[in-house]
This record gives C-alpha cells, sequence and structure tokens, in this order.
C-alpha cells in the first residue's frame, strides 16, 4: 500500500466513514474515471470491509448528470443488479460503493472486444455468455424507466452542439499537432451527418417506447459473481431506446457469430418496447453506438486539453488527450466499416 496514495485519499474515505484502512490498490479498468480498491473498517459495521472508491475526472462530470447517475445506480443496487452504494460526496466528486469479489478464474473483462456491425466468424471465448448477458438485459429492460429521459437524436444533437463549440474554442491554436488531430476526427464523424440522420431514423422506425438504458454495457462495466451479471457505471443511463443495451453488448463483447444470433433472437422476442422491424434496424444501433463513442472520445480529448494549462497536470492531461484522441480514430474505423 502506497503511502503517498493512503495519505491523498485517506481525507475522502474518513469522510464517507472509513475508519481504519489496510490497504488501497488502484484498479486498472475504466478510461474516464479513477477507481481504487479500499479494504479498512467502516463506522457502519453493515457497510461491510471492502469497497470501492470511484474519483469522478472534470471530464466525465462535464458531460454526464451526476445526480441522475446516482439515482439510477440506486434503482438498480435495489434489484440487485449493481453494488451497493455506501457514500456519496455531496459534491459527487467521488463514491464508495460494495466491492463484488468476482467468481471463477476467468474476468468478464476479458470478453472486450471492440467490432462493427459486421460480425465475424469467431469460436466462443465463453460458453454461455449469452445466456447470463440476456438474464442482464432483460432484468435492466424490466426496471421502471428512469425520469431522466434521452432519446437517440437528443443525445446526437446534444453531443453535436458541444462539439461545435468545442470546435470554435479550438480554432484560435490550429497549430498545436494534437488540435489538428482533434479537427481531423471532427471533420470525419460531421462528413457522417447524413448518414447518422439515416441512422436515427432507422432506429426511431422500430421504437414502440422508451426502457430504461444502461447504454455502456462493455465487458468493463460488467462484473460476475456466480451464476450472475452485475452492471456498474451509470455515468450515461437514462430512458432511452430499447435497442440500446442490446447494440453496446453486440459491440463490445467477442462472442461467437452463433451467440450473437442467439442473443438478438431471445432478447427481440422478449422485448415488448419493439416493433417487428427491429432486428433489420441492429446494424444501425451498433454504427450508432459507435458515433456516439467517437463523440465521448472527443469531449474528453477536449476537457483535457483545457485542463492542460495547469503546470503540474500537463504531461498527464497530454497523455490522456492522445489516448482519447487514438479511441475517436478506431471508434471512426468501427462506425464507417458498419
Amino acid at each position: 500500500m502506497s503511502c503517498s496514495l493512503t495519505q491523498t485519499l485517506a481525507p475522502g474515505l474518513l469522510q464517507a466513514g472509513v475508519t481504519e484502512i489496510h490497504a488501497i490498490t488502484p484498479l486498472t479498468e475504466g478510461l474516464s474515471n479513477s477507481n481504487y480498491y479500499v479494504q479498512g473498517r467502516h463506522s457502519n459495521p453493515l457497510a461491510g470491509t471492502k469497497w470501492v472508491l470511484r474519483l469522478n475526472s472534470h471530464a466525465s462530470s462535464a458531460i454526464c448528470d451526476r445526480r441522475s447517475e446516482v439515482e439510477i445506480w440506486r434503482q438498480v443496487s435495489q434489484a440487485k443488479l449493481a453494488p451497493n452504494i455506501v457514500y456519496i460526496s455531496p459534491d459527487h466528486r467521488f463514491y464508495l460503493s460494495e466491492y463484488l469479489e468476482q467468481t471463477g478464474t476467468k474476468r468478464w473483462s476479458q470478453l472486450l472486444c471492440e467490432r462493427s456491425a459486421v460480425a465475424d466468424e469467431q469460436a466462443s471465448i465463453w460458453p454461455g455468455a449469452e445466456h447470463l448477458l440476456l438474464s442482464l438485459l432483460n432484468g435492466l429492460s424490466a426496471l421502471a424507466p428512469p425520469a431522466h429521459v434521452i432519446t437517440l437524436r437528443q443525445q446526437w444533437q446534444i453531443y453535436n452542439r458541444r462539439l461545435t463549440a468545442m470546435q470554435q474554442q479550438l480554432r484560435s491554436n490550429d497549430d498545436h499537432p494534437l488540435t489538428c488531430q482533434w479537427q481531423q476526427q471532427m471533420h470525419c464523424l460531421t462528413a457522417q451527418s447524413d448518414n447518422i440522420n439515416r441512422l436515427l431514423l432507422t432506429l426511431e422506425h422500430c421504437c414502440i417506447r422508451q426502457q430504461f438504458s444502461h447504454r455502456d454495457l462493455n465487458p468493463q462495466n460488467i462484473l460476475r459473481m456466480q451464476d450472475r451479471l452485475y452492471c456498474i457505471d451509470f455515468e450515461y443511463a437514462c430512458r432511452s431506446h430499447p435497442l440500446c443495451d442490446l447494440a453496446s453488448v453486440l459491440s463490445s463483447h467477442a462472442l461467437s457469430s452463433s451467440q450473437r444470433d442467439w442473443l438478438i433472437d431471445h432478447y427481440l422476442s422478449q422485448n415488448q418496447n419493439l416493433n417487428q422491424h427491429a432486428k433489420a434496424a441492429v446494424p444501425a444501433a451498433i454504427d450508432l453506438y459507435w458515433v456516439f463513442a467517437v463523440s465521448w472520445a472527443l469531449q474528453m480529448a477536449f476537457d483535457n486539453m483545457m485542463q492542460a494549462d495547469q503546470v503540474n497536470t500537463m504531461a498527464t492531461n497530454m497523455q490522456q488527450v492522445e489516448t482519447y484522441l487514438h479511441c475517436a480514430k478506431e471508434y471512426q474505423a468501427l462506425m464507417r466499416a458498419g
């Protein structure tokens, strides 16, 4: 346990009710925020002894509604589909939650595999994964739809408006290499405007009503205990399109073609919020997932560029910018491949 790490995090943990700290270890997964495994003693014995401390980044806080996130997280944890919340700081800068000990030698995050709407032949690396995923998808879709509503078209309008404003702000510094890269990725995205509108129309055509949507069910946001899946990170969760969560699973999980086909057929056959056009719209939902991923990466890159004028964080922030721009480029390729 690093003494400097303990000294840095101790005040927040004390505020969260942790009276003794036995271990603090960084958790490597996640691009947006910083996560730590914490073991110790809490003033409330019912809070357990192992937790995850999440420090929210400025960049992610700029593009999500923290109050809505917490409200939705509580709803999902009450349904036993997410870890319990132990503490939320008043300013929503950090969260302390239950640490779920994953079972087995494999971690669900090993299924991470970014792919386009065009599925290639692939052997199953986790037999039965599709059944666990269907149970999670059905459990989430059965939840009461959140009050926070964002349709797919509204989400694109929000992202597009933010990115356009960012583009205007960056034009005064076009000579910086990273700024040029950002502008290039933005140009590629805006060149897809007509195609994005076609995707939105296709998805609107198959939707009967909005439902609970996590909107980022990649393998790093899913934990497995025994024979059950739990989800984490509700930054973008809201009431939205019924194909959102299926699309994020299909886009990010290394499933075989037969697993993908089985999951699509069984999810659609059990979902009452979609009509007969839903199956034909699945590729459009996957493509739009990557459109939003590009938009997210560009916003995160911009925010880190704006924070880089702080001398003490300049190197770290610029490294983050490079990471997000690399993500944007990869997501652009997946979007076009679809």
